[in-house]
Formats: C-alpha cells, structure tokens, sequence
C-alpha cells in the first residue's frame, strides 16, 4: 500500500486529537471522582460536628441529690411580711361580720421561671390547699403567645389580635402588670378563656367615653355589668378664650361664591392614572403597630359582673369594635369563697428592668385596683447578661425600682427572690456566668433590704455555685443549665413554702393574743 505524504499527516492529526481526548476525559473524571469524595467527607465531617457540637451527658440513673440545708428569708428590719401574713390570719378566722369572705391576693413578677407557671403554680396549689382557693386569678386570653400555660385557666382564640409589649421595639407603657396587652383589629374575632368561676374583672385601657368591649360567658351576652373608670392621662385643658383665633372664611381667602379664583393660583388638574394589571400582594396578619399618642388622654375601664355565676367552669369571651382606642389589659377570675388568687405575671427573657414597663400611673392604678397583700419579684437570670453591668449601679438601680414599686403597692408586702444558680453545658464557660452571678446576688439582696422588702436566696436553697451541675445529673434541672425541670420547681416551691410557713409561724407567735 503506497502511503501518501497528505495521508500520513492525516494520521498522526487523528492520532494526537484522540489521545490528548481520552487524557483529558480521564483526567476530568478523576478530578469528579475526587471531588465527590471530599464532599462525601465535608457532609460526614459537618454532621459529625453538628451532632457532638453541644455534648449532653446523660447519666445512666439520676444521681440522687444530697441533703440540702434549709435558707431562710432574710427580713430585715421590721417585718416587710406582715401585711401578707395579717391578711392570712385573717382568712383563718374570718371576721363574723364581713361583708365579703376574706382574699388574700398575691402577684408573681418574673421571668421564664414564673411564665411557665410551674414554680408557681405549685406555690399557689400549697397555699390554696391550706388556707382556701379564692379563684384562677389573672389571666390574659387569647393566647398572646403560643406557649402561654396557666394552671387553672385556658386562654383560647385569639385571632385578629395583636400583642403589643412582647417585643422591644413596640412599648408605650400601655399594657398591663404582666407587661403586655391586647388590642383589637377584627370587630368580629372574640378573645377567649376557659376556667372555672363566678365572678370576673376586665381590666381595659381605652379613650374617654369609649364603651366599645361586649362580654360574652358561655356564648350569651352579659348585660348586667358594673363599670368603673378611672383616668390615668387626664384630657389637656381647654385653651383660654382669649387665645381662640377665629376660622378664616373662605370669602376671607379670596374664594367662595362670587368670588373669583385667584389669579396666582392655576387651577388644578387630575390627570387618569393607566390602570395596570398587578399581582395582588398577600395581605398581612394585622396592620402596623402604632404607640398610643402621648399628648391623648387614657382611662383604666374595669368592667365586673353585677350578679355572680353559678360556681363550675365558664367560658368567657370579650369582643372590641374600639381598634386601636382600647387595649385589653386582662381578667381576673373568683369563684366567690375565702381564701388565696395567686396572679402570674411571667415573660420570657425579662428583666427586672420590665416591672417598669406599665405607665406609672397606670401601673399604680392596676396595683390599687387588685389590692395584693404581696408582691414576689423574681428576676436576675437575664439581667447577669446585661451589656455594661456593674453591681453598683445595678444595686442602686434595682433599689429605685423596688422603692418605687414599693410606694405604688401600698401597704403590700414584698418577697424578692434571688436567680437561681446557672450553668453551662462547657466547662470553659461555667466561670464567667458563676462570677457574674457572684456579682449580682449581692447587690439585689442590698437592694431588696435597703428598700424594706424580704429576701430569698435561691442560688444558696440549691446549694450554693455550681448547684445547677448537681441539679442536671439528678435529674431536677433541664439541660440548658437554666431552668428546672417540673421536680426540680416543685422542689424549689416547696423550699420557698417551708420558710414562708415559718415565719408566718414567728408572726403568730409575736403578735399579742385577743
């Protein structure tokens, strides 16, 4: 075969062509191949991390917890409790001549650990259980947020209401003692909750003259109500006469009938928008939300039951054509016997900075209108995060909230209890929050006495620092170092009952016999 010199060119070309092909094809694949298993190793690496990046050591059985030493409250001078213990005994052996049967009347402030209304909730079970069940209490319906809990109440509905006060950004001081209320923007859309009760109070913020809330138990309307108001912001007085300018006419200003326009002036003209197809945009859960005006007057609207319900559980509806003139602030429910209402006034990640939220007046007015015998505050587990803190200043702060509180109360009694101890799932970090919290306690527990009122260390009822190690592997605290578990704040409920009881036992013992 004769090879010609076209021909063998021809050859080589192909030759080279289809071997530098497969050189790059393999090469491509190789690098694919390698490519797949670096990201095979990424994703094992990256769930490997994520799944160990919070160890949680969960021990076989719970390590049994030792014997804790009881802590007693400190008083101070006096006795900031007596109040509350008076109207105790009072319940005790009531009066033959009352009009009423006896209520003693106790409000929770807190954080997380009273929200959830465990702690409490077994505190108010141990006090009922002795000295009588007057009623469910405070309740906020409509479920504010979807993890609100109360232990003798159900709030229900809520829909076509807004919660105003949760989050930071929108606080005028319109709300309740709780720190939040609600505020209507579907006339038609009720707020519920369900409990077992005879008497109720709601408490309102509105406009002057507004008489926009209807009240519905068990899906009939409620006529027969008494109302009570009371004006927190005052309307601004009424200018002198003097001062009143006159309206100009419209003959004044060069127009009206048989006038003609003003030359200066040209005329105005409306010109047709084009109309354009767009996409309809969905359309949002509520409208924006607005501050109540400063300069517009308020009134706290209270609106009870003329004639008591028949005893057994209700449910109570409230509706409001008011929108953005009135704010429900809250109920409070009674079953019309002797004994103890126990108010839970809890939000998560609060501070003691947050009792301040209401408007003073307001919050003056509520505080007169429930008449507690005593006021619990619980705060300090948020507030050892606080940016800047220092225990003077936060000593000297919380002194002036107390004091203030205090003044607003009235003859109240006032328990502030310590945070309890907190921790961390990394030992690395468990240093900080101990000296930060070694901080703290200090200084509130100067405060509270500096003020008059009682005080209960929780972080020494549990153990000491670095209690809340010993309260997980026992199985008393959950695994966030933060909070308890539902043991754990029966535990903690049961300590703080045990002191009350004791010197409510003092109190007897001091008091002169009749």
């Amino acid at each position: 075969m004769v090879v010609t010199t076209r021909s063998f060119w021809r050859f080589c070309i192909t030759g080279v062509a289809t071997t530098l092909f497969l050189g790059l094809g393999l090469q491509l694949s190789n690098t694919c191949a390698a490519y797949q298993e670096a990201s095979s190793t990424t994703r094992k690496t990256s769930k490997t991390r994520k799944k160990h990046a919070r160890p949680r050591p969960v021990p076989a059985k719970p390590v049994p917890l030792n014997a804790l030493k009881p802590v007693p409250i400190e008083m101070g001078d006096g006795n900031p409790l007596g109040t509350f213990f008076q109207a105790l005994a009072n319940v005790e052996a009531p009066q033959a001549d009352a009009a009423e049967p006896p209520v003693v009347h106790v409000i929770h402030f807190g954080d997380s650990h009273v929200a959830s209304d465990y702690w409490a909730g077994v505190l108010r079970e141990k006090l009922q259980s002795r000295f009588g069940d007057a009623g469910p209490g405070f309740v906020l319906p409509g479920r504010p947020w979807p993890t609100i809990r109360y232990v003798e109440a159900k709030s229900l509905d809520g829909q076509g209401w807004r919660t105003d006060g949760l989050k930071f950004g929108e606080n005028d001081g319109v709300v309740g003692l709780g720190g939040m209320s609600l505020e209507s923007y579907r006339e038609a859309n009720p707020v519920s909750a369900l409990a077992s009760f005879s008497q109720f109070q709601i408490f309102a913020a509105t406009s002057p003259g507004s008489t926009c809330l209807q009240v519905q138990v068990d899906d009939l309307d409620v006529h027969d109500l008494t109302s009570h108001t009371e004006p927190v912001i005052p309307a601004p007085a009424p200018p002198a006469p003097e001062t009143l300018v006159p309206e100009p006419s419209s003959k004044s200003l060069g127009g009206g009938a048989g006038y003609p326009p003003d030359p200066l002036t040209p005329p105005v003209t409306h010109k047709r928008s084009k109309k354009h197809k767009t996409r309809r945009k969905a359309t949002p859960p509520g409208p924006p939300w607005k501050p109540w005006p400063s300069d517009s007057p308020l009134d706290l609207l209270e609106l009870t039951n003329s004639a008591p319900l028949a005893a057994g559980p209700h449910r109570i509806s409230i509706r409001s054509d008011c929108g953005a003139h009135a704010r429900l602030l809250g109920l409070e429910l009674y079953n019309g016997s002797k004994g103890v209402v126990y108010d839970t006034d809890g939000v998560n990640g609060a501070r003691l900075v947050d009792v301040e939220k209401p408007l003073p007046a307001l919050r003056k007015a509520l505080l007169q209108q429930s008449h507690p015998a005593l006021i619990i505050v619980s705060y300090g587990t948020n507030d050892i995060g606080t940016k800047g803190f220092t225990s003077s200043e936060y000593e000297e702060r919380a002194f002036q909230i107390l004091s203030k509180l205090k003044k607003d109360a009235g003859d109240a009694s006032i328990l502030v209890t310590g945070p309890t101890d907190r921790g961390n799932p990394r030992k690395s970090r468990r240093a900080s929050i101990q000296a930060a919290q070694a901080s703290l306690q200090p200084a509130l527990r100067k405060a509270a006495l500096r003020a008059g009122c009682a005080y209960w260390d929780q972080q020494a009822a549990m153990g000491g620092p670095g209690a809340m190690t010993r309260w997980v592997r026992a199985g008393l605290a959950a695994y966030d170092y933060v909070h308890m578990s539902g043991l754990g704040y029966q535990k903690l409920a049961g300590m703080l009952y045990d002191q009350l009881m004791a010197e409510y036992g003092n109190f007897h013992k001091s008091e002169p016999a009749q």
